[in-house]
């Protein structure tokens, strides 16, 4: 697992995000929350107290070893709050298993509280948000190398760390 310097002094109380992504972003990167790059949440909005550095550092902890996720596109949908966000299904039981170990981590953090609990756990439900206008037909694989974690204070996430998962990572 490859990582990229952290952006310090985030304060939290700024939601995080937590993606995967077939193509690297920057540490440092602003992205407007409407046109984000095609990417599957790991782990939706949520606060915690202190700065970027822990939510950073138990992020790292439950990837490391990861290899990248692979995945196979199912049905498209509608999510966000007023259904208005175009999204692809996917089936991945390993994305199922990551966002059950990156919520018991991220939950463990002081001042943990998640902006929507209903896209938590039993509410999770893996899909690839692609950039607007593009889907990729139902049954089509992908591969997810890179993991991003953001803040997103606003109409703009900034990302403050990525890890690439590494192929041989757990002797593929």
């Amino acid at each position: 697992m490859r990582q990229t310097e952290v952006v310090r002094d985030r304060m939290s109380r700024e939601p995080f995000v937590v993606v995967a992504l077939p193509a690297p972003l920057a540490v440092g990167e602003r992205v407007s929350r409407r046109a984000w790059p095609a990417h599957v949440t790991l782990a939706s909005n949520f606060v915690v107290e202190g700065t970027a550095d822990a939510v950073v550092s138990a992020v790292r902890r439950v990837c490391a070893g990861e290899r990248p996720l692979k995945l196979r596109f199912g049905d498209a949908a509608w999510f966000g709050p007023r259904q208005d966000i175009a999204v692809q299904l996917v089936d991945s039981a390993r994305i199922l298993a990551l966002h059950a170990r990156l919520a018991d981590s991220l939950e463990a953090l002081d001042g943990f509280a998640p902006d929507g609990p209903g896209y938590w756990r039993e509410g999770y439900r893996p899909h690839m948000t692609h950039v607007p206008g593009v889907a990729t037909p139902a049954g089509t694989s992908a591969q997810l190398p890179f993991v991003a974690v953001a803040v997103m204070p606003g109409a703009t996430a900034t990302v403050v760390a990525t890890t690439l998962l590494e192929e041989d990572a757990r002797g593929s």
